[in-house]
Order: structure tokens, then sequence, then C-alpha cells
């Protein structure tokens, strides 16, 4: 290796030392500044890293009441087919009684219909430690797939993991 080859080399190991150099970060925390600001949590010195973010405690699938909407919208569309059956029977006075007591008849049992079709929904409730100390807990429709231990952020009414 001649001299002017060594030379060569040194300088393209400092010029990449001084460019890695440049890539290098502080540990996390070590930081006043920025995103993580001087805010401490509830527990120890360790810095809040977002307002909604902390660590899953539990997560419960729960069954969430149906409305009832569908029972009454049963019993409207029963009334109502149930009333157009019975004007088809008998003549005069007949005729509205037929009608009426279709109308009940149809209502009651569209109602039964309606409610048996709406049953419960199936939803999950996340109980999360934030960073700050504080506990959200948040029920949400749609399956979040965590599990205890796992680092979340509590956006709204919804669970996101980060």
């Amino acid at each position: 290796m001649t001299a002017r080859t060594a030379k060569l080399a040194l300088a393209a190991a400092m010029t990449m030392g001084l460019a890695l150099a440049g890539c290098a970060t502080q540990p996390y925390g070590n930081s006043n500044s920025g995103y993580y600001g001087s805010q401490s949590s509830a527990y120890g010195n360790q810095p809040v890293r977002c307002n909604s973010c902390g660590v899953v405690q539990e997560v419960q699938q729960v069954y969430l009441q149906n409305n009832g909407s569908g029972g009454t919208l049963g019993a409207i569309i029963g009334a109502v087919a149930g009333g157009v059956l019975g004007n088809q029977v008998g003549k005069g006075d007949g005729r509205k009684a037929a009608t009426v007591a279709g109308a009940v008849a149809g209502g009651v049992v569209g109602n039964q219909v309606g409610k048996r079709n709406s049953s419960d929904q199936v939803a999950w409730r996340i109980v999360v430690r934030l960073d700050d100390g504080r506990y959200a807990t948040v029920t949400q429709r749609e399956n979040p797939g965590l599990r205890q231990g796992d680092y979340v952020e509590v956006r709204g009414d919804r669970v996101y993991p980060r």
C-alpha cells in the first residue's frame, strides 16, 4: 500500500465517520425540547410521549344491547301488512273489524320477528393506563386485535396500536 493510498483510505474513513456522526440521535428522554417537552409522568421521571398514549391493562369481549328499533320497525311493518290483509276479508263492519284485528295481530307478530332479528352486537372494552397515570376505557365494535401490555393510542372512541 502506497502512502498516497493510505492517505486516501484515511480521508475516506474520516469522511464516513463524520457523515455517520450526523445521523446520531440522543437517547429517548434526554431532550428538554421538541415534542416530548419536559413533562414527566405521574410515575417517576419518565417523559410523557403523548397525551393519549398508554399501555393496555385489559381487553374484554362484551355485548351491546340493541336499541330496540328492530322490534318497533317490525311492529309497524306487521301492522300495515296485517291491516291490508284484514281489509280483504268481509264486507261493511266485518271488514273494519277484520282490518283492525289484522293490524293488531300483524303488529304483535312483526314486533316479535323484529326483536329476534336484531340481536345484541359484539364489541370490545379496552382499559388503557395512559402515560400520565390516568385510565381510559373505550368500548368499540371493531376487534382491536390487542393484548394486555400492548402500547396504544386512544383517539376519539377507538384504540390504535402504536
